[in-house]
């Protein structure tokens, strides 16, 4: 998934880690209470001129955890103390591992000098914690990095996900609307919608803007799987099974899955929203295609013995 311009490559990074596939629970209200299959991974990029955006768009947390933190009211407005951040104690030997692009945007903002290699290290640094599942570091780091460059969308979209991890979702929100102003890019929506879907948010915002990304031919195709993903499971969750089941079957009719993580968590749901539908049979399809490429996906062999006994 990574070039080695890619931000986060070099900072003291064991590799792309990765995680298996968690399961969570529908909210109170769900038509169903079983175990879900919303992702715990998420897209892996391209290596074009996203290149930069993808790296750390690579939440690999769950898309479509079903509570969040803070759930009334809008997301709140960075506020003077958040851009007061303390300066981190950042490494005296390290050297930012960034593309040369991003290095040369946070200086034309900042100016060469000391300040400009602090924010640019500390924007490598957040997105090695990011990837190695560290968000208190990530989010330390960036945050301080936010405030010395608040219109550097690289930054925006790091801090962003790193809130999302951290189950931040209002701010998380914030700042990955912030990095699609910035940008005008939807490739981060697919993290932004599932933002909006955990705060509880109308399903009409949530298909919107998931619905953005599926649509965006220019995105990477696993980030539009998991906008898929998230908006088949907020209508689900709404009690429109059969409304979710059509999301997703359109995208596989479109666009054929393959053995990816975000393929087969896509099918998962697909057989999980058919069974609560009342389709047995197309939920064994569905399963059976899952448990043959991996067999250990979440519960997928649990599920195939019990539709069939």
């Amino acid at each position: 998934m990574m070039t080695p311009d890619e931000p986060g490559q070099g900072h003291r990074r064991s590799g792309r880690g990765g995680r298996t596939p968690g399961t969570g629970r529908p909210p109170a209200g769900s038509p169903d209470r079983r175990q879900d299959p919303r992702l715990r991974r998420g897209g892996s990029g391209d290596a074009s001129s996203r290149e930069t955006t993808d790296r750390i768009g690579a939440a690999r947390e769950p898309i479509g955890r079903d509570r969040a933190q803070q759930r009334a009211g809008a997301p709140p407005r960075p506020s003077r103390r958040e851009a007061q951040v303390p300066r981190p104690d950042l490494p005296k030997d390290e050297e930012p591992q960034l593309p040369r692009g991003v290095i040369k945007e946070i200086e034309r903002a900042l100016g060469r000098g000391p300040r400009a290699d602090d924010v640019a290290l500390a924007l490598s640094i957040g997105a090695a914690a990011i990837d190695e599942d560290r968000p208190d570091v990530a989010l330390e780091v960036l945050a301080w990095a936010k405030g010395e460059a608040p219109r550097i969308a690289t930054i925006r979209e790091a801090y962003g996900v790193a809130l999302y991890h951290g189950e931040r979702y209002a701010e998380a929100a914030t700042e990955l609307q912030a990095y699609r102003r910035l940008t005008g890019r939807s490739d981060q929506n697919h993290v932004l919608a599932d933002c909006l879907r955990a705060l509880g948010r109308e399903v009409d915002r949530v298909a919107e803007t998931a619905g953005e990304l599926v649509r965006d031919d220019q995105a990477p195709m696993d980030r539009r799987a998991e906008a898929a993903i998230v908006w088949a499971a907020s209508l689900a969750d709404a009690g429109d099974v059969a409304g979710g089941r059509a999301v997703l079957r359109r995208f596989v009719d479109r666009h054929e899955p393959g053995g990816g993580d975000h393929d087969l968590r896509l099918l998962y749901l697909l057989g999980d929203l058919a069974e609560r539908d009342g389709d047995p049979t197309e939920a064994r399809r569905w399963f059976a295609r899952v448990h043959d490429a991996d067999a250990g996906l979440l519960d997928v062999g649990d599920r195939l013995d019990a539709l069939d006994a």
